[in-house]
């Protein structure tokens, strides 16, 4: 019997739905290598939770969300963004963000893409 859904999941799902028809161009075309891709992916499938916060996803368009993630370094950024996290205050980030047939190399260029936002928002912030 499959496991029911948690909720996160289920709130971002729902997010996702409501916010698929979003602007893409609220969130800036930043250069570098596979940010491009990396863009159409977070759209596509972390920005229902990362642009709003839903469930406790970090949002890189707020810096104070960002410095002690990216602290961390993207090799355990890109282990919970693909294995899944459960983070302080009962956060949870789903495993490949609730989208099982996301491969490895795209969600590590989604996360290659919210980290440079990130960036671009703290450099902002100066």
């Amino acid at each position: 019997m499959p496991a029911a859904p948690r909720p996160a999941i289920l709130l971002c799902a729902l997010a996702a739905s409501v916010t698929a028809a979003a602007d893409p161009g609220v969130y800036p075309q930043l250069r570098g290598a596979g940010l491009g891709e990396g863009r159409s992916v977070w759209i596509a499938n972390c920005e229902g939770c990362h642009g709003y916060g839903v469930a406790g996803a970090p949002v890189p368009m707020k810096p104070a969300d960002w410095r002690e993630r990216l602290a961390k370094g993207k090799s355990v950024l890109y282990a919970h963004a693909i294995n899944g996290f459960f983070g302080p205050d009962d956060t949870l980030m789903p495993e490949r963000g609730g989208n099982p047939e996301l491969s490895d190399a795209q969600v590590r260029a989604a996360v290659d893409y919210m980290t440079a936002l990130a960036v671009y928002y703290i450099q902002q912030e100066r």
